[in-house]
């Protein structure tokens, strides 16, 4: 355990010009990266400590509503920078921030943070209630995970529309060339040309999940980079003597994002129950389709968290809601995990469930092998979604598949993939570069050289008009 600490990254909070950011935030509540206050910041406050003159009073510094231990964790990131950077500093002791810093470094922090009571000055207890460090604690996490479900929704619908073998010719037509265009629906659509060049679709019809993509996941973005934006200064602007309209500026901006999760998860329930439809092999079919109905959340679960997060919005709750709201984007990642799980079997299952011999609770599925052959021939994947299902396919070699049967193979790499798919782990964020990398540095992607244009005044010979 010491040893994978020592690894960790360090954060550095409260230096003079430095910002804290959404990332730094997620990274620190997930308990990858330690903190460290900066030196200046701690010479700005009052060394009184522990017996400071004035009267103290007992207040617990976990939040009452945080749910979890991300929450909590991401609660006290928010407050210990607010702290420091508090324009009355020097009223504040350094014995909190240093508490709060050793709270969070500390390996007991799990079992013993619902006791971390302490005892602040008045002023200090003001600074605290007015931080709105909850509220912006959530909002780092829902900027964080939105961001990188923005990145990852395109890949995973373009191994979807390979999947179905369906029609993306829509997609050349989001940007219609007249200027007025819909920068982040033809930002998606781009990408995702990007992602299935070399794709060839059967051409047989347009279907609504498919479509849409460009204008529900362009959505999707437009409000993570509103919430990014207001994050941003949030988290590091001065404690004012009020809440100043905070919740209902939170309110505002998070409330778009709720709709636009919940029309994201629609859309992607939609194309996991057509990667369902055409899996080539009955086992895995069968297999995939029981797992899906226990564990892959459903619309009325999508629904009702949607319904759920408007009420606490209508009762001005606004920690609440943005805790509802992170609730929300949670059923979301899970269903488009499971559309990343059925789109990847649906193109590459055949041939993974060939190799552990197709059995089912002892006994041998009939697998017609010519069929399957001429099926696999006929599945051509784009460069970019190629490259996502042989890191998928690097995933599950890893991590193998253990013994047993088909189906206890089958369901041990399903949770495999959903832990690989998890925002919380480590090697989401190289999962999410790399797409990234797809996008960025593919070659159809790289502006034409602009053609030499031959100097104007001698072509014309008219010199020097100066």
């Amino acid at each position: 355990m010491a040893a994978y600490r020592d690894e960790l990254k360090i954060i550095t909070i409260g230096g003079k010009g430095s910002a804290l950011t959404s990332t730094s935030v997620y990274t620190i509540a997930t308990g990858h990266a330690l903190v460290r206050i900066d030196s200046s910041a701690l010479d700005r406050l009052t060394n009184q400590n522990r017996n400071p003159q004035k009267p103290l009073q007992s207040i617990s510094l976990i939040p009452n509503k945080a749910s979890n231990l991300i929450e909590t964790r991401a609660y006290l990131t928010v407050l210990l920078n607010k702290l420091l950077h508090y324009t009355n500093s020097s009223n504040v002791r350094t014995f909190l921030p240093n508490l709060i810093a050793e709270t969070l470094n500390s390996n007991k922090f799990g079992s013993e943070a619902q006791g971390l009571d302490v005892e602040v000055t008045e002023e200090e207890r003001l600074v605290i209630e007015v931080s709105n460090a909850e509220l912006y604690g959530v909002c780092a996490i829902l900027d964080h995970e939105g961001m990188g479900l923005g990145v990852v929704d395109d890949a995973v619908a373009a191994l979807s529309c390979e999947a179905v073998k369906a029609d993306v010719r829509s997609f050349d037509g989001v940007d219609s060339g007249d200027g007025f265009v819909d920068k982040e629906a033809a930002t998606v659509a781009s990408d995702m040309k990007v992602l299935l060049v070399g794709y060839d679709s059967n051409k047989k019809g347009e279907s609504e999940a498919v479509s849409e993509i460009p204008k529900v996941n362009g959505r999707l973005r437009e409000l993570v980079k509103a919430l990014h934006t207001m994050v941003r200064v949030e988290l590091n602007s001065g404690v004012k003597g009020s809440s100043g309209g905070s919740g209902k500026a939170v309110g505002t901006t998070v409330s778009g994002l709720a709709v636009a999760l919940l029309f994201l998860g629609k859309s992607s329930l939609c194309r996991v129950k057509m990667n369902l439809d055409v899996m080539g092999n009955e086992v895995l079919s069968s297999g995939l389709v029981s797992l899906y109905e226990k564990k892959c959340p459903s619309r009325d679960d999508l629904m009702n968290g949607y319904k759920a997060v408007t009420d606490l919005l209508v009762e001005e709750d606004y920690v609440m809601f943005g805790y509802g709201v992170y609730g929300l984007l949670g059923i979301v990642w899970k269903i488009v995990a499971w559309e990343e799980i059925t789109a990847f079997f649906a193109l590459e299952g055949v041939e993974l469930m060939s190799g552990i011999g197709g059995q089912v609770n002892g006994g041998e599925a009939k697998v017609d092998k010519k069929s399957e052959k001429k099926k696999k021939k006929k599945t051509v994947l784009g460069k970019g979604t190629s490259v996502i299902v042989q890191l998928i396919k690097d995933r599950l070699q890893i991590v193998g598949g253990g013994s047993g049967d088909s189906l206890d193979i089958l369901e041990k790499w399903v949770e495999n993939l959903s832990s690989f798919f998890s925002p919380k782990q480590p090697e989401f964020d190289q999962f999410v570069q790399k797409v990234k990398e797809i996008v960025e540095r593919n070659e159809s992607r790289r502006l034409p050289k602009l053609p030499k244009v031959m100097n104007f005044t001698s072509r014309f010979g008219m010199g020097n008009l100066g």
